[in-house]
Formats: C-alpha cells, structure tokens, sequence
C-alpha cells in the first residue's frame, strides 16, 4: 500500500483583512478536520509530501515532490511581500483555482474550488435600523489612490484595513449600513457586507466587466454594478447561497485529497 502524503500549506501570516491568506488557513484547517497530517510552512525531510502554494509564490521553495498551485487571483496580479507573482508554472505543478473568473488555465469542475472562509455567526442581519452608509477602498487604501473618478457619496464611513481588522466592530456597522460603495474588483467583504444585510454597490474600475464578475461564485444578489443600478438585496436568500457554497467545498475537498495523493 502506498504511503499517505502529508501535506504543507504555504502561506503569509494570517491576516483577517486578506481574502487570498484567509483562504489558505482555511485549506489548512479544512485539511485537517478531513483528517489529514498538514502543517504550515513547513519542510519534511522526506521530500514525499504535497507543498500547496497560492498563485503569488515562486518556485517550490519547501521542495515538494508533488506541487499544488491554488491559484486565488489572475497570476501576475497579487505581490507577495513587494514580489510580484509568477505568471508561469512548471508543466508538473497540480493547478487548482479558487473561482472562475480567475481561471486562466481552462481547468475541469473538479479543479475549481471556492472556499467561503466567513464567519457565519459574527457575520449575520441583526434586523436594526440603518440610517448610515459606508465605502471600501481595498486595495487603493483611500480616495487619493482610486483609478477612477470617486462616486460614492461624501456622508460615507470609510473602512480601511485597521477598522477591518476588529471583525465585531466591522459587523456591527454593517449591520447599520444601507449600502456599502466598494472600488476593489473583487473583494470578500462584499460576501460580509452583504452576509450583514447591507447591499453593495461595486464601481467598476476596469479588472472586470459585469458579464465577467457575474461568474463569481456568491452570485449577484444584492450587487449593484456601478452607482446607476440600486438592487434589492435579498439576505435570507444570499444566506442560504453561502451554505450551500461551504457544503459544495465540503465535496470538493475529498476530491481535492484524491486527486492530490495520486
């Protein structure tokens, strides 16, 4: 019988602000409720173990017999700590995607596997009265930054990384909010926002069209695409659509373990 392969995670250190690096400790911690022997950054003597990587770093430096690529963003776009990523990989390197609007590479179903990595309890629709409206910068920080002209209204609460970073805090004021205006292409905190009952308005700013975006797995429910559209968002529905996506990785994780031990 053949050796069961432990694996090692590769990843920054956590950080609750960063979608991509949240995903991969949930990897991590998926691997493990499914039983598996996994550790983070690690290096085995025995070169016999699977290295899962995402998209930003280069080579195999855990040096990996087998190699997975977790590829949760377009590669060449994210930096890892002021390097920018790969945009290329050896022919061997496994390829696994986070979503479909990332997928550069033409990969089957069984290669594309959206974790939510939410925080269903924390992140739920109070029911309180919301008077107030907020906008997320994300990746340009602040309006200075902005690739395109700012929309948003002036009475917005801006939310920046270090508010982000008190996860109550940043509940509890989504949960007051009508809407929250963002200019990141693609960003988890429209999932909170929306997780919250406040809906979102996305101002494009060029990485995707709407026809693109809407492939994105948590769907377009109570997404607006630009500040002329206002859609309703329907947060029971939305609620129950993030459920069913974490089932749907449930399923795909044993899948993901078999193919990975071949």
């Amino acid at each position: 019988m053949a050796k069961y392969k432990p694996y090692a995670v590769c990843t920054p250190p956590f950080d609750p602000v960063s979608g991509g690096i949240r995903v991969m400790w949930g990897l991590y911690g998926w691997l493990l409720a499914k039983g598996q022997i996994v550790y983070v950054n690690a290096k085995y003597e025995d070169r016999n173990f699977i290295a899962i990587y995402p998209e930003i770093y280069h080579g195999n430096p855990a040096g990996a017999n087998i190699v997975v690529r977790y590829i949760l963003n377009k590669p060449g776009v994210m930096a890892n700590f002021g390097t920018a990523g790969p945009t290329t990989f050896e022919k061997t390197d496994r390829i696994f995607v986070f979503s479909k609007i990332f997928d550069t590479f033409g990969v089957d179903d069984d290669h594309l596997m959206f974790l939510p990595v939410l925080n269903l309890h924390l992140f739920k629709d109070h029911g309180k009265k919301r008077t107030k409206k907020c906008v997320f910068f994300g990746k340009y920080g602040s309006v200075s930054n902005l690739k395109v002209h700012y929309s948003h209204p002036k009475d917005c609460i801006p939310i920046d990384r270090k508010f982000a970073t008190d996860q109550k805090a940043l509940a509890d004021l989504l949960n007051e909010c009508q809407v929250m205006y963002g200019y990141d292409s693609v960003s988890a905190m429209y999932e909170v926002a929306r997780l919250c009952g406040c809906r979102v308005v996305i101002i494009p700013d060029g990485s995707y069209t709407k026809k693109e975006f809407s492939q994105y797995e948590p769907g377009m429910n109570g997404i607006s695409w630009d500040v002329k559209e206002k859609v309703e968002l329907d947060v029971k529905k939305f609620r129950k659509h993030y459920i069913k996506m974490i089932k749907l990785f449930d399923r795909k994780m044993d899948r993901f373990i078999a193919l990975t031990q071949r």
